[in-house]
């Protein structure tokens, strides 16, 4: 499959993520000229193959950049005191418009941004457009900030995972989880350093698109948490029909994947307090929220006695 129809696939099989990562994976084609073959212009990939009019798809694209500028300082921690980080992102290209339309940079925008989130009111587009008229009423001027070379491509979380940021569970629960599975015999979503914790007998990493390979058990899986790759992985590990697993995921209880968990398995814990996910130098990063052990096969008992130390452990009937 060439890059052009990868990329495509994804925008096809996109639901939730797609205000967002789509016009993200769009860019990257017309960065990347992945259109002009078969179609010349953009202008005409973007009407042919998507019946997206010139002018509303370059208005998802300037949401998606300022999207990536808002990811990337969120990773960087250039607005750590502007109360822009560690409160929380757009949840749809709607929020976003007013930003984009009346305003000139994305400083003025990760600005206004900030204002927004410090209200602590509901975030809506109403609210977006208040504040956006009252900046522009102030008259402040504020300087934009360095255009983020490429596309990233959120493969992990928002808790943003990106190749800048991949979060790794910490060996006391990879032991924990051995320990119940006997050995671990697949990680289908994981990167080479987190092998050296995981030590399973068959991994995938992204390139390797876990979601196309043959699984066999017993597997260790700490998905991608974005939408919809969780929900991916959650469906392929379900379609096994393996019989001994552990899902480490947020507890996002209102969301169909987890349901679907919930269901499946033999037995849950759900942490008391969050996990200290580790980034690449091994240095705890903040999570937002806890985090649910799912556990199935036949050792329930022993999941129990070996997971209660990280919190309520709840059977399935």
């Amino acid at each position: 499959m060439g890059k052009l129809k990868t990329l495509e696939k994804r925008i096809e099989a996109n639901q939730k993520a797609a205000w967002f990562e789509n016009p993200m994976l769009m860019l990257k084609i017309r960065d990347e000229g992945l259109y002009k073959k078969k179609y010349g212009t953009f202008e005409k990939y973007l009407d042919d193959r998507w019946d997206i009019k010139k002018s509303r798809g370059y208005q998802l694209m300037r949401s998606a950049e300022f999207m990536q500028i808002a990811v990337k300082n969120h990773i960087e921690n250039v607005h750590k005191n502007d109360g822009f980080v560690d409160k929380i992102f757009p949840k749809n290209e709607g929020q976003v418009r007013p930003l984009i339309e009346k305003l000139n940079n994305n400083g003025e925008r990760l600005k206004v941004w900030a204002e927004v989130v410090g209200t602590g009111e509901k975030i809506n587009a109403e609210l977006v457009q208040t504040k956006v008229e009252e900046f522009l009423e102030s008259g402040e001027v504020v300087q934009d900030i360095e255009y983020v070379e490429g596309i990233v491509i959120p493969s992990g979380t928002m808790h943003i995972s990106s190749k800048e940021n991949d979060w790794y569970t910490p060996p006391e629960y990879i032991e924990s989880a051995r320990k119940v599975l006997g050995i671990i015999n697949l990680d289908p979503a994981t990167s080479v350093l987190a092998q050296e914790t995981v030590k399973a007998n068959i991994f995938y990493t992204e390139s390797d698109n876990g979601l196309v390979q043959q699984w066999s058990g017993p597997v260790w899986m700490n998905p991608p948490y974005s939408m919809p790759e969780i929900g991916n992985f959650v469906d392929k590990l379900l379609s096994e029909d393996i019989p001994d697993w552990i899902v480490l995921t947020n507890n996002s209880s209102d969301t169909t994947w987890f349901h679907k968990l919930a269901e499946a398995c033999s037995v849950m814990c759900f942490t008391k307090g969050r996990v200290g996910f580790l980034n690449s130098e091994g240095k705890k990063m903040a999570t937002r929220q806890g985090q649910c052990f799912f556990y199935n096969g036949i050792k329930k008992e022993i999941f129990i006695n070996e997971f209660e130390k990280y919190g309520l452990t709840v059977g399935v009937i």
